[in-house]
Parts: structure tokens; C-alpha cells; sequence
């Protein structure tokens, strides 16, 4: 570990001899980005060069501890008891290329810093992003850089979902990226083996095959708002383009025996769209009728899903009249989409729709890296040495506690824990809730909306054992879904245009520190704690925890070492945020989404007692959080799904109070690249800052 000691740093520096008095900061102007920085104060009469200071401090100090930017003060701020006022310090100037005009803008214009402050502007509906704001701060998360990859793209600059969390403003991402001078970028994995064929099933398909029970329901479903005066023939002529673009949409499954799975893709053209979207006269249906409609409509397109027969993907247009918006219901099976997917999908509709509407071939955006190439690639990853030295930590996250459920009566049976005796709670915090965990919470913590919303659930569950009297010493484990796209592990991979089922499930031990209940409700520093041991514990999770699923499904020789029975009590999925309000308009999401009622088969066997989906999307007064509890009825009492939720609100209004008290000087390990110091060291050296000011 690398230490800097900014004593050394000033005493080297003031052994010049025009130099009266020097100070030294670790500066974060650019969140994510952090320089040294001295100040320096010169002799009366004197002025000093910072390129020779910088000679002077690279004779004597190491590279790493040689300040980026000089500033030249006439002398130094205090407070006034007399002691340096560090925040009066100011910002150094930001180095210009050459002839560039002093009254340039602070994004100029056309520059790759100028795309991308605008595509993240649109993609978070925020305005006016600056060249230093942080993508996260703002409320963006790991599905929505996929987005932001796909549209930086389409804008001609190539960057990496792993160079946004890496360099998460426009200025630090535009340094990183590749200007692509027409053309799809070279780097793009260009893969001749899409199309028809064998398909190795991921890891999460293996999760699913080994509930056992019935499955062919199993999957998601989308409302879509039509233009007025759309019309069967243009939509089937749509959907049968992105039917023959899309390999997962041409999918099926092969299950010789239960819980035995493989997969084909079948060639362009043999599902018939015409086959696939069906036609309902909804003439004069508005509000409840519509609604109901929808919901018999929705339960009965789950019904049709069959993979092994090839089905799946089905759609019912409801027709309401040439000079009204119609609906587009759209189900899915898991095994073909996930949530990134309807991402490419519904965009790749719209746009194939519009062409047919034009008499012009619908002709989509290439797929750059196929599904079968990534899913054959992970079978080769489940081997490197880079996973199986993973296992031993596997093993560990995945075995049984000693000391029992939590929050069950007892142990799943899949005999009776059913979808069948599954009960679901909705609950939902207003936009004046929400705000604060998009900005105000991740900036002072220097972390995500995904931190924050896993940080918030440890806080709640351990406030519920406080509360119940349970024992809570050694933590609490999660499942947590990923999107899996951890397209990094393929040099050249572009999965922003693959459709399939990535997702990464992987468990995690939340915390094994106890929280004053009192003191986390208050806003006190014990929030501020979780939040930052949360974040760390994330952080150490290697490629989002895609070794987990690896390990355990996809290489014979560890998958044998996994307990099957043994998984955390909770399955935890942060869906992200998504763009577009209730009413998204033609082609958005439909008002009357909540109506669906697709489910799985009754006779399921429920993955885990307790899975709470997590999800923030634009209401009427701004982005809003939607949890849905969904309880083994059985085996997880209601009055502890309810107190959860009610402490989980509480603790989001903990962190939320946090932030707003000044809860600031919220860095975390990883966020210090140059030094080697623990949680407790970095609070004790912040909370000496602060004394200083």
C-alpha cells in the first residue's frame, strides 16, 4: 500500500528558497477523481515556477507523492480562531490544450465531453449536466450504464460499463473513450456464430431448471402504448423483424429428463409473427374495463408460453378504434429476455413498426456479440483460475448459518411453498421520499442508488431482529441479482444489443456489525456507517459475482462441492431506474401496466421465502420507489413481511436524514487509490478535517 505524507511533501517543498510557507490536499473537484495539490505562498517580491517545483519534489519524493497542480496563494486562508480554513482552498485551474481560448465553455462544444454530459442528461432526465458530474450522484445505476454504453455508441464513442464506474462524469468517461470515425467500432466482437444452432443455457437457466416444478409460465410481460391508427398488419410485419434479429427470440428448450436442459436456436423465419400476435377488439374500453380486460388477457398469454415447443414470445394487440391509442401486451418467457433485454426490444419495435409504416425493410442495429458466443464463453470462464480461485469464498457465502431462519417459521418445502401460496405486498415511497436516495444520499457517500437500497434493507432487517428480540450477531446473507453483463470477461465483447436471460445471482453477507436501531432512525452517524460498510462489501464482490453462478452450475468438477438445499432466506433485485412516466405516450410504457396478471405456474417451487424486487420509476411528481414482498405464505408470517417494509421506509427516511445532517466525508477504502488505510483510519482523518474548519 502506497502512504503519502503530506509533511514530507511541505518540508520538501519549502526548502526552496522563495517559498515561505506550503500546505498539501487531496482534492476530489471531479468526484471519483482525486489529485494532490500543493499550495504555496512565495516570498514577497518573488514568484516561482510550478514546473520547477515540480523538479524539486520528483528529486526527493516518490512518483506517487509529487503534486499534479501547483496554486500560487498571496498567503494562506485561516479561520478565525487562527487555523487554516482548508475548505477556503481553492480549486486549481484546469489545464487547457493549447490555443485553446480562456472563455471557452466548460463543456465545448462537439467534444466527446459535450455527447456524453448529453446523453447522460437524457438518459436521467436531468439537465444541464456539467463535465465533472458524477453519473451515479445523479442517480444512475449499473443497468442504466448499459444504456449509456449502447447510446454512447450510437453517438460514435465506444466505452465499457466498467469505464463508467470507473470514470463516472463526462469529462473523466471522454478521456477513456474511443472515437469511432463511422462504422461500428473495430473493438466489437464480430461473432459468425449467431444464428441457428446448439445453445449453451447460462448458469441462471441451470438455477431454474433445478426448482423442478412446472416452468413454462415462467417469464415477463410489457404494456406498450400504440399510436392511434396502428394496425395488425404493420405490427406483425414489426415483430416478425425483431423475431428474426433476435436469436433468443427463436429459442427452444429440449428436456430429455427433469432438471436435464439444453437449448437450439431454430434459423431467421421459422416463428411466424403472424402466429405469435393475436388481435383483440377493445373498441370503447377505457379505465376498469380496459383493466380488466388486461388482466385476462395477460393471465392467458403466460398460458401459451412453451419453450419447449418454441414459444417464447406472444403478444395480443388490442384494438381500439382507428382514432384511438391502442395497447400491445407482450410476454416473454425468462429463458429468451431479461430486464436489460425489453430494453432492445421495445426500441427495436418502435423503430421496425415506423419502417413498415414507411414501406421501407425494417433493417435493426447489428448485434455485435452474439448470445451463443457469450453463453459459450462462460463455459470456458467457469474453468479459468480466476473462478476457481473464487470457489472457497463460494462455498463459504453459500452454506447454511448455524443459526436457522431469520425470518421463516422453517425451511422451504417445494411440495408446499408454492407460487400458489405466495402473497405479494406493494409498497411505494412518493417522489419527495425518493429524491434524496438518486442524489443527496449516493453523493455523500461516494456510492450508487444500489448501495443506498441494499444498505436501507440491512438497516431494516437487523431494526426488525433489534425490535423482535432475534439474533442478528452474525448477519444476514441475501441473494442479489445482477444483470450479469459482465461483458469485461470477453476482450472485445458489446452485449448492449444481446437479448437473452444474463441475469447473475450471488449471495451476500450484508453486515456483521450491529446498528443502534435508535440511532439509525435519527440520522445519526450509524447510517452513514451501514452505507459505507455496504458499499465496501459490494466492491469486494469480483465481476458482480457472475463466479457464483459459474461455479456452481456451469463446472462440473466444483458443482458438485454446492449444498443444492442451501440459499439465503431473501432474493434481492434492484431492477434500476426506469426512464418514461405512467404515461409514456406512443411506444411508452402503458398506464394501465399494473393490471397485468401474468404469473408463474401455481405448482412453482419458490426459489426463496421471502423475494423483494426494487425499482424507481417516473411518476407524476418525479422518479418514485416501488418494493414488492413476495412471501412464501406458509412459511414467512405476514406481520414480519410488514414490519420489514415499515422499517425498511424508516430506514430509507435514516439515510435520507444522514445526508441532509452534513453527512459528508463519506470515503470509503476503495475510493482512496493512492493510500492504504481502513474504514476507521480514513473517519479518523476526516473527522480531524472537520475540527479544522
Amino acid at each position: 500500500g502506497l502512504r503519502i505524507e503530506p509533511a514530507e511533501i511541505e518540508t520538501t517543498l519549502t526548502t526552496h528558497p522563495h517559498l515561505t510557507h506550503t500546505t498539501i490536499q487531496l482534492r476530489e473537484d471531479t468526484p471519483g477523481v482525486r489529485r494532490l495539490v500543493a499550495y504555496v505562498v512565495p516570498v514577497e517580491g518573488h514568484e516561482v515556477d510550478p514546473e520547477e517545483l515540480r523538479a524539486l519534489a520528483r528529486e526527493r519524493l516518490p512518483e506517487y507523492m509529487v503534486p499534479s497542480a501547483f496554486v500560487t496563494l498571496t498567503e494562506l486562508p485561516l479561520t478565525p480562531n487562527g487555523k487554516l480554513d482548508r475548505r477556503a482552498l481553492p480549486a486549481p485551474e484546469r489545464p487547457k490544450p493549447a490555443g485553446e481560448a480562456a472563455e471557452r465553455s466548460a463543456v465545448p462544444a462537439g467534444t466527446p465531453a459535450e455527447v456524453l454530459a448529453a446523453l447522460i442528461g437524457e438518459l436521467l432526465g436531468v439537465p444541464g449536466i456539467g463535465p465533472d458530474d458524477n453519473f451515479f450522484e445523479l442517480g444512475g445505476d449499473s443497468i442504466l450504464s448499459i444504456r449509456l454504453v449502447g447510446m454512447a455508441r450510437k453517438a460514435g464513442l465506444t466505452v465499457s460499463a466498467r469505464q463508467i464506474f470507473q470514470h463516472p462524469t463526462p469529462a473523466g468517461l471522454a478521456a477513456v473513450a474511443a472515437v469511432r470515425d463511422g462504422g461500428t467500432s473495430s473493438a466489437a466482437v464480430r461473432v459468425p456464430d449467431g444464428g441457428p444452432g446448439p445453445l449453451p443455457l447460462p448458469p441462471v437457466a441451470q438455477w431454474l431448471a433445478g426448482r423442478g416444478g412446472p416452468y413454462a409460465s415462467f417469464g415477463q410481460a410489457r404494456l406498450v402504448e400504440l399510436p392511434p391508427g396502428a394496425d395488425r398488419s404493420r405490427l406483425v410485419g414489426a415483430v416478425q423483424a425483431v423475431l428474426d434479429h433476435h436469436d433468443a427470440l427463436r429459442l427452444t428448450l429440449t428436456v430429455p429428463r427433469p432438471g436435464v436442459w439444453s437449448a437450439e436456436i431454430r434459423p431467421a423465419g421459422a416463428v411466424a409473427a403472424a402466429d405469435v400476435v393475436e388481435t383483440v377488439d377493445a373498441t370503447g374500453l377505457f379505465g376498469p374495463a380496459l383493466r380488466e380486460l388486461l388482466a385476462r388477457e395477460s393471465a392467458r398469454l403466460a398460458g401459451l408460453l412453451a419453450p419447449e415447443s418454441g414459444v417464447v414470445l406472444r403478444g395480443v394487440h388490442l384494438d381500439r378504434g382507428p382514432d384511438v391509442s391502442g395497447r400491445l401486451l407482450l410476454a416473454a418467457h425468462h429463458l429468451a429476455v431479461d430486464e436489460v433485454s425489453w430494453q432492445i426490444l421495445l426500441p427495436d419495435l418502435r423503430a421496425a413498426y415506423e419502417a413498415v409504416a414507411e414501406g421501407r425493410t425494417p433493417a435493426p442495429e447489428p448485434v455485435p456479440t452474439s448470445l451463443r458466443s457469450w453463453t459459450t464463453h462462460l463455459l470456458a470462464e467457469a474453468q479459468q483460475p480466476r473462478r476457481t480461485a473464487e470457489l472457497a469464498h463460494w462455498l463459504a457465502a453459500s452454506a447454511p448459518g448455524a443459526r436457522g431462519p431469520l425470518l421463516s417459521r422453517r425451511e422451504l418445502d417445494p411440495a408446499l411453498d408454492t407460487a400458489a401460496t405466495a402473497r405479494t405486498l406493494t409498497v411505494r415511497a412518493g417522489a419527495a421520499r425518493t429524491a434524496p436516495l438518486l442524489r443527496d444520499v449516493p453523493s455523500a457517500f461516494h456510492g450508487t442508488v444500489g448501495d443506498t437500497l441494499l444498505t436501507v434493507l440491512a438497516l431494516a432487517v437487523g431494526g426488525l431482529a433489534a425490535r423482535r428480540g432475534l439474533p442478528y450477531e452474525d448477519g444476514f446473507t441475501v441473494d442479489l441479482e445482477g444483470h450479469g453483463r459482465e461483458q469485461e470477461l470477453l476482450p472485445g465483447a458489446d452485449l448492449t444489443r444481446t437479448v437473452g436471460w444474463f441475469t447473475a445471482i450471488h449471495p451476500l453477507r450484508l453486515t456483521s456489525r450491529s446498528y443502534d436501531p435508535a440511532g439509525v432512525v435519527a440520522g445519526r452517524d450509524d447510517a452513514g456507517a451501514a452505507l459505507k460498510e455496504i458499499k465496501e462489501l459490494l466492491r469486494q464482490v469480483p465481476d458482480g459475482g457472475i463466479g457464483a453462478g459459474l461455479l456452481r452450475y456451469a463446472n462440473p468438477a466444483t458443482a458438485r462441492l454446492f449444498d443444492g438445499a442451501a440459499r439465503p432466506e431473501v432474493l434481492w433485485n434492484y431492477l434500476g431506474r426506469r426512464a418514461g412516466g405512467p404515461d409514456g405516450g406512443a411506444w411508452g410504457p402503458a398506464e394501465e401496466a399494473d393490471a397485468l396478471a401474468g404469473r408463474p405456474d401455481p405448482l412453482l417451487p419458490l426459489s426463496h421465502p421471502l423475494e423483494i424486487t426494487a425499482e424507481i420509476a417516473d411518476g407524476p411528481e418525479g422518479p418514485e420507489l416501488t418494493l414488492t414482498f413476495i412471501r412464501a405464505g406458509e412459511a414467512v408470517p405476514q406481520g414480519v413481511v410488514t414490519d420489514l417494509a415499515d422499517g425498511f421506509l424508516a430506514a430509507v427516511d435514516a439515510v435520507a436524514a444522514w445526508a441532509a445532517g452534513g453527512g459528508t466525508g463519506g470515503h470509503t477504502p476503495s475510493d482512496l487509490d493512492l493510500v492504504d488505510l481502513d474504514q476507521d483510519q480514513i473517519t479518523m482523518l476526516e473527522d480531524m478535517w472537520r475540527a479544522q474548519q
